[in-house]
């Protein structure tokens, strides 16, 4: 049984789709991306990954969130 690597306080659910650390489901954020024609595929991302343009091609949504705050 692993832990979280972002809260440390729950088991692990998935690992991040970029940098693989393992997430609870609290601390995942849940991504669907766009592969090929008509594709959706789910993904699972760490809070410091999925506003890294460089590792979620979708990261201008994440950062536009977090700067209505």
């Amino acid at each position: 049984m692993e832990l979280c690597a972002a809260c440390r306080k729950q088991t692990s659910w998935t690992p991040c789709m970029w940098c693989r650390k393992p997430l609870c489901e609290t601390c995942a954020r849940f991504e669907l991306l766009a592969e090929g024609c008509g594709t959706v595929v789910p993904a699972y991302y760490c809070e410091t990954c999925v506003a890294d343009p460089f590792c979620n091609p979708n990261a201008i949504f994440w950062q536009m969130k977090e700067s209505d705050k």
